[in-house]
Order: C-alpha cells, then sequence, then structure tokens
C-alpha cells in the first residue's frame, strides 16, 4: 500500500517550490481581482475555499509515485469516457442523484443532488478531468508503443483511443477545449519521437487541409460545426457584422485600454470597473478584470508567469529519468500553456470566443482542482532523484503486460 508513496530515488529535496511558488502568485492575483471586481467576498471566499480544496489535493497528488498513477491509465480512460457520457446522455428524470446538467447552449456539466434545479446541487465538469487523464493516457500509451509510434499501427491506434473523447467534448460542444486536446496529442506524439519522414509529409498535407478546414467551415452549407460555433468564428473575421456575439469581446476590450499602463487599483480609481459589463467576467474573462485592475504592466507580469511555468515544467520534463515522466512533465507544460494561450487570445479578440478557463486564475472549482492535481502529478515527476537510473525497457514491458491483461 504505501508503495504508492514511496519509490526508490524519491528525494524530497527535489520539491519543485519554484513550481508551487508561480501558482500561488496566479491565484493571489485572482482572488484581488475576483474581491475587486464584485465588491464582495462570496466569490473570493468561494474561490479560497477552492485554493485550500486544491493544495490538499496537491500535495496528496505529489507524494503518490507517477509510475503508479499511471498504471492505472486504462481505468482511468474508462471512467472518463463513463463521465462524458453521463454528462451527454443521462438527464434527471433517468437517475436523479446524478446526471448532466446545461448552462446556455452547451451541456458539459454533471450535477449531483439539487433536484434538477438551477443553482442547487454540485457540478463539475468532466472535459477538466479530461485534460489530465489523456496526458496521462497518452504518455503511457506512447511508452508502450515505443518505437512503434512511427508506424501505420500506432498511429492509427493512438489517434483512434483519443480521439474518442476529445469527439465527446465537442459534441457538449466545447471547440476551444476539444481544439486544445487536439494540440496536445499531436504536440506530445512529436515529443516522443514521430519520425521526420512523417513530421514533413504530415506538415506538407495538413497545412493546406487546415486552410481548406477553416474556408470551409465558414460557409453555410457546411456540416462540422453547429451555426452557433459557426458564427463565433465569423465574428472575429467581421466583428461589425456580430455585434451581438462581440459584446464580450468588445467589453473586454474597453476594460483592457480603461487600465492604461498600471491600472485602475495601482492608480487609486475605485470607480464602475468596465469588466463588470462582461458576463462571467470571474471565468473565461478574468483576464480582462487582471488588465483593468493592473494595467498593461500586470498582464505582462501574468504572461511572465506562465512562460516561467512551461520554462521550469519542461525542465521537470529534461531531468525526468524516464521516458514516462518525461511524456508527463511535457504533456502538463504543453496543456497549461495552450490553455492560456487560447484563453488570452480570446479576450484580445485573436481568437473565436468559445469558452476555456484561464489556469489557477479563472474561478470554478471543476477547473481548480483538476490543475492543482496535475500540478501535483508534475511535483511528483520532479520529485525523483536524478542519480538514479531507471530502464525505460522494464517500464516498456510492464506497461505491454498490464495492456495485454
Amino acid at each position: 500500500m504505501f508503495g504508492m508513496f514511496k519509490k526508490k530515488g524519491y528525494a524530497l529535496a527535489n520539491y519543485r517550490f519554484s513550481i508551487i511558488a508561480i501558482v500561488m502568485t496566479l491565484l493571489g492575483i485572482s482572488c484581488i481581482v475576483l474581491q475587486r471586481l464584485q465588491g464582495e467576498d462570496k466569490f473570493m471566499i468561494k474561490q479560497l475555499l477552492g485554493i485550500l480544496l486544491g493544495l490538499i489535493v496537491m500535495v496528496f497528488v505529489s507524494l503518490i509515485d507517477y509510475h503508479f498513477i499511471c498504471k492505472f491509465f486504462i481505468p482511468l480512460y474508462l471512467l472518463n469516457l463513463g463521465l462524458m457520457l453521463l454528462c451527454k446522455y443521462v438527464t434527471y428524470s433517468m437517475f436523479p442523484l446524478m446526471y448532466g446538467w446545461q448552462h446556455y447552449t452547451a451541456r458539459r456539466w454533471i450535477k449531483i443532488g439539487g433536484g434538477g434545479k438551477a443553482g442547487q446541487g454540485f457540478e463539475f465538469m468532466p472535459s477538466e478531468i479530461t485534460k489530465l487523464v489523456l496526458v496521462i493516457f497518452i504518455a503511457k500509451l506512447f511508452v508502450i508503443l515505443g518505437k512503434r509510434v512511427n508506424t501505420v499501427f500506432g498511429l492509427l491506434v493512438s489517434a483512434v483511443l483519443i480521439l474518442i473523447p476529445i469527439y465527446l467534448v465537442f459534441d457538449q460542444p466545447d471547440l476551444s477545449t476539444s481544439i486544445v486536446l487536439v494540440a496536445t496529442f499531436i504536440c506530445m506524439l512529436f515529443i516522443a519521437g514521430l519520425s521526420y519522414r512523417i513530421v514533413i509529409p504530415a506538415l506538407a498535407v495538413g497545412i493546406p487541409l487546415l486552410v481548406g478546414l477553416f474556408w470551409y467551415v465558414q460557409q453555410d452549407y457546411q456540416i462540422l460545426l453547429n451555426k452557433w460555433q459557426r458564427n463565433r468564428i465569423l465574428s472575429i473575421l467581421h466583428p461589425e457584422e456580430y455585434p451581438e456575439l462581440m459584446y464580450q469581446q468588445n467589453y473586454a476590450s474597453s476594460a483592457i485600454s480603461t487600465g492604461g499602463m498600471f491600472g485602475k487599483m495601482i492608480v487609486g480609481n475605485d470607480g464602475r470597473r468596465v469588466a463588470e459589463n462582461i458576463p462571467v467576467v470571474e471565468s473565461d474573462f478574468i483576464f480582462s478584470a487582471v488588465a483593468e485592475e493592473f494595467g498593461y504592466v500586470g498582464c505582462v507580469f501574468v504572461i511572465l508567469l506562465f512562460i516561467l511555468f512551461v520554462i521550469l515544467s519542461f525542465r521537470i520534463a529534461r531531468r525526468a529519468k524516464d521516458r514516462l515522466g518525461y511524456l508527463v512533465a511535457s504533456g502538463i507544460a504543453i496543456t497549461i500553456a495552450l490553455q492560456a494561450v487560447v484563453n488570452i487570445g480570446v479576450v484580445i479578440s485573436l481568437l473565436p470566443n468559445t469558452g476555456i478557463p484561464l489556469p489557477f486564475m479563472s474561478m470554478g472549482l471543476s477547473s481548480l482542482i483538476t490543475n492543482m492535481a496535475t500540478i501535483g502529478l508534475l511535483l511528483n515527476v520532479g520529485l525523483h532523484d536524478k542519480d538514479v537510473e531507471i530502464d525505460d525497457r522494464y517500464e516498456l514491458e510492464e506497461g505491454l503486460l498490464n495492456f495485454e491483461k
């Protein structure tokens, strides 16, 4: 039982407090912005409770050997699929204890209890869990495949297994998260050692296909996206024609501009905030509130924190003593980076408004707890002593044995 907490080469001296400091700084900025934005403490208190729970989860996961966690990559994958299917197809009348729940036009939540009424019960987003589960699953799968990742069999098997949960996320609909998941898979495939003999032809074919796909989804007769998703894309290209879809981003631009160089908090402006007009500003558009409170300097500081986090995460990956740790840490760095890029890109009107939280800053228990668990897993990869050699061949054979069972 205690083997899950301790392994040969486990060294607490390698605990990466720099990663924790970055995360806590982002969480602290989030709490300040939420308190200033709302003019009351209810959102900040909720966030603080989430942070406390998240820290407990982070420490607990960081002390569990990531090899032990990754042994359960198939049960985790199947459990995640079950949650996604429950979210999509189970209603309150079918199973009143746990059922899918919808906000606006998206059915992305699972509600526990609540009597089928809005504002009651506990809700969480299984798609947030999917981000972490797929990193674990992809990393373990690529370790099992080894060099066969460069074969037709390896590419086909991995693509099919990964696209199943991604499709379920896309069908919620959640275009932004599905794009992040696809991009994470592609990046991890490259990091896993995909041959340039495959990469170069894939780029030669893939880039024109992506351009053609981007043109196709803008057409009236396209069938890949629903009308709402298509109009979101068109609204970025022709904002003047879709004012009803651009109002969040327009207000976000105003909030960013009113923040100026140093922001209202620093210069002492306590007047009404433009960001208050943005729906769910505490979640998807919190970066606009950061800009209004801390200005251009604050925005640069937050972006630099994310960049530093990614650099330190890849350093952990580079120093990992086995292929599994390398892929897990790299996948975490990629996932967090992509979420930050997409969220900030939406806020500054570079990307369509698709709705994705900013890691460690957006309010939301599902996102916060999952991200803190992700940090715990990253810290555990860094906890293993760099001087202890771990044979990848043993890990590969162990993975194949578990897979066959």
